[in-house]
């Protein structure tokens, strides 16, 4: 009887240790949906919206975009682009490997320090200019913490990168 509650209790710590390995989709959407936001210096900073059915995403050079999705097998599915991409979740960031050769890391806004509830659809709205403010100082933030320092717009001095920035953003507003 001994040996067997110590084997039990040695499974139980065993899998308990090996919780840290990353966990697949496997066709469970909760595992994506939530708030995320990814950078690169590539293609900047981008904050995502997902929900049940579609993702929406924000970044500073193309703009809001809304798109409906599937979860099938371990892959995400855009229903309306032809773009798929394998998930391997690591419960607080996603490795999404696309069908065109990209690789993008998402992580997830931990709670309870969820900087907004929705990506707000219209443009012209206040509630689109406030969440647009704290994007910029979110983006602003994350181009710093890569070591690229974007100065106070306000500063003529040095302000290049900011100006560059603001450029990549007029067009998608």
């Amino acid at each position: 009887m001994r040996t067997i509650l110590c084997f039990a209790v040695c499974i139980s710590i065993l899998s308990a240790c090996n919780s840290s390995k990353p966990k697949n989709g496997n066709g469970n959407k909760n595992s994506i949906i939530g708030k995320w936001h990814r950078f690169s210096t590539a293609n900047g900073y981008s904050e995502f919206d997902i929900d049940s059915q579609s993702v929406v995403f924000y970044n500073q050079k193309v703009g809001r975009f809304k798109l409906p999705y599937k979860i099938e097998n371990d892959s995400l599915k855009y229903l309306t682009k032809d773009y798929e991409a394998k998930i391997t979740n690591y419960g607080d960031s996603l490795l999404l490997d696309g069908n065109d050769g990209t690789q993008a890391v998402l992580h997830r806004f931990k709670e309870p320090d969820v900087p907004f509830k929705t990506i707000p659809e219209e443009k012209d709205s206040l509630s689109f200019a406030s969440y647009i403010a704290d994007f910029d100082k979110r983006l602003i933030g994350e181009f710093e913490k890569a070591g690229i320092k974007i100065s106070n717009p306000m500063e003529k001095q040095n302000s290049q990168p900011y100006e560059e920035l603001l450029k990549k953003k007029t067009g998608s507003r």
